[in-house]
């Protein structure tokens, strides 16, 4: 029987969100203020204002991210998805490949987490209560050597009852 579950996450604005748009903006205003000042108020500056005011408006909408999630028949991929446009897989990897899959607030997570700094971050939030974690080696883009990287997710309840399945050895609540 296959098995497909998808599950899509939005990333809530956290505080690094908050002071890159915050800081963009007021940038971009004393940008336009030297502009008009040096410049005058002619053709030139005002496109250039409208240019750096179009940038702020790319910068803002690049801070809404959503996750997916597709678990088809132990293959788990985790995609970043930036203003519901563009679309990049940060992951794709087999269940049975993991290493291990816990809760986050497990001991497993605290004592795995130091060894391991290569980390992909694709939660709402690091407060939510449902993240779990998994390790697994991803190969990178420019070789073909395999990385070791701890996964931090959330996946929904048929979701890890799937990879549950696939791998009851590997697998800590």
């Amino acid at each position: 029987m296959d098995i497909f579950i998808e599950k899509l996450v939005k990333k809530k604005r956290d505080t690094l969100d908050n002071v890159i748009i915050f800081g963009t903006i007021i940038l971009a205003l004393e940008l336009m203020a030297l502009l008009i000042f040096f410049l005058g108020p002619y053709a030139t500056s005002v496109f250039l204002c409208i240019a750096i005011g179009y940038g702020v408006y790319l910068v803002i909408v690049s801070r809404r991210i959503e996750f997916e999630y597709a678990l088809t028949n132990g293959q788990l991929e985790i995609d970043k998805i930036v203003n519901e446009k563009s679309r990049k897989n940060l992951i794709t990897a087999n269940c049975r490949d993991f290493e291990i899959m816990a809760k986050v607030s497990s001991e497993k997570f605290d004592e795995l987490s130091k060894e391991i700094s290569d980390k992909i971050i694709a939660v709402s939030s690091l407060d939510s209560e449902n993240i779990y974690f998994f390790i697994t080696n991803k190969k990178e883009e420019d070789d073909n050597r395999a990385k070791r990287v701890l996964v931090l997710f959330e996946p929904n309840e048929k979701m890890i009852e799937s990879i549950k399945a696939m791998i009851p050895r590997k697998f800590f609540d």
